[in-house]
């Protein structure tokens, strides 16, 4: 408190009119050290006034000190702050090369696409309003409506191979095992529900031919067909693993792009572009790993995030970058509550771990968060830089924000919030030794190097 008053006299000849007159604590009409022993007494508990939140984190502390400190010398609360320029970016990753598990015990075998022998190739061309089949046997019936494909299949290692273009049409599976749809130049829009709907749960391997750029949309309505979910532009009870070093475009108007009720696996190599006005870019039930790619990610929908889990979210390599111009997003639940949803580069529902590659997140929209967690979150290495620049309406913007416990043990970690808090960590916040850099910076930036 000392160190507060030796502050306080230092600036006190010093005092800023404006007409925002933001930091007018005590509403004289101007921004002195008048309002600076204002939040004193507030933190003294000598008295009590919400407009010393002149920070807008929802909490009265010694950084709406420094914030009316910043607009006395300075002339503005935000002159010095300037985040970190995030934006998308397309360009080459030089990944490195990728091991391929071999022993068929090891939990992950199964994920990836080269340790199943595919026996069967079914072809298929979308021209217009019309597509053609070719290869399928007996024990993969196929019924055709136009360009609205629907197979159903006994066959084990199925690979259908996809190509053409439509304006009108879909992809629906119904599969006894686990197959792979291999994209080779394909345009898909489908103006009533989901471009590619697999409705077992067993793993969909999506394959992006090298080379190739595709391209699938939903509509903004969907046509349900019974108790069948369809929750993406690209669906699936099961797995999604997505390999290969072509190209996807999924936009998404109706509901989310990439939706599993299972897991969703990204590898190096893909390039993933994801553009929702509708929903999340990722949705993943059991965890979302990010193993690598380039993944590039618009969301323009309120209270939607660039990934979502309702379990756990690891970000292992690649390059993902997240821009989010959401806000909140008010509902209604079973008791007629009213519930508040907000924006979210990042929303995971348990643990987050991150252990390499380079996660970049701008929120612009009102009460956002870069990265929201409810369980520990993780961070050994990597690169992660999140700024959200959205002022408080509902709720207070966060940077990176942590129910519980959060541990920073390597690798570069850059958190700021123009608006609000850069890093809001409920539980214990661990930072281990051994950084060349840490910055803090009146709890809007939060930046720690290794």
């Amino acid at each position: 408190m000392k160190r507060i008053l030796l502050l306080a006299a230092f600036i006190s000849a010093m005092t800023l009119q404006a007409s925002a007159l933001n930091g007018d604590v005590n509403g004289d009409g101007e921004v002195t050290v008048s309002d600076i022993n204002a939040v004193i007494e507030v933190i003294l508990g000598s008295s009590s006034n919400s407009a010393a939140d002149v920070n807008g984190d929802g909490e009265i502390t010694v950084g709406d000190v420094n914030f009316i400190i910043n607009i006395i010398i300075y002339g503005s609360d935000d002159d010095e702050l300037t985040p970190k320029e995030i934006e998308l970016d397309f360009s080459a990753l030089d990944e490195p090369s990728e091991l391929i598990p071999d022993d068929e015990d090891a939990p992950d075998y199964g994920d990836y696409v080269e340790n199943t022998t595919w026996s069967t190739t079914v072809r298929i061309t979308f021209d217009g309003e019309t597509a053609t089949v070719t290869g399928n046997p007996s024990s993969v019936i196929v019924n055709i409506d136009g360009a609205h494909l629907t197979f159903t299949s006994a066959a084990k290692r199925v690979r259908y191979i996809v190509t053409g273009s439509t304006a009108n049409g879909s992809l629906k599976f119904y599969s006894d095992k686990k197959f792979q749809v291999q994209l080779d130049g394909v345009d898909i829009t489908n103006p009533n529900g989901a471009a590619i709907n697999n409705q077992c749960g067993k793993s969909l391997y999506l394959v992006l031919n090298e080379g190739t750029e595709n391209t699938l949309r939903d509509g903004e309505t969907y046509t349900m067909e019974g108790d069948e979910d369809q929750k993406g532009a690209v669906f699936s009870e099961g797995q999604i693993l997505v390999s290969g070093k072509g190209r996807l475009n999924i936009y998404s108007t109706g509901k989310h792009c990439l939706a599993s009720d299972d897991y969703v696996m990204v590898r190096p190599g893909s390039q993933l572009y994801l553009n929702s006005t509708s929903g999340h870019g990722i949705k993943g039930k059991d965890y979302v790993h990010i193993k690598g790619g380039v993944i590039n990610m618009e969301i323009a929908s309120n209270g939607s995030k660039g990934i979502n889990c309702d379990s756990l979210v690891y970000i292992t390599g690649g390059r993902t970058t997240i821009i989010n111009s959401g806000t909140y997003r008010e509902e209604t639940d079973s008791l007629g509550n009213i519930v508040t949803t907000s924006a979210a580069g990042v929303k995971s529902d348990y643990n987050m771990t991150m252990t390499g590659g380079t996660l970049n997140i701008k929120c612009t929209g009102n009460d956002a968060k870069g990265i929201n967690v409810a369980q520990p979150l993780l961070f050994t290495g990597g690169e992660l830089n999140v700024v959200c620049t959205g002022k408080k309406d509902m709720v207070t913007p966060k940077g990176v924000k942590c129910d519980s416990d959060c541990t920073i043990q390597g690798g570069s970690f850059y958190s700021c919030a123009t608006e609000g808090k850069a890093l809001d960590v409920e539980g214990t916040l661990t930072v281990a030794d051994g950084y060349t850099t840490l910055n803090d910076e009146d709890e809007r930036v939060f930046f720690i190097s290794y």
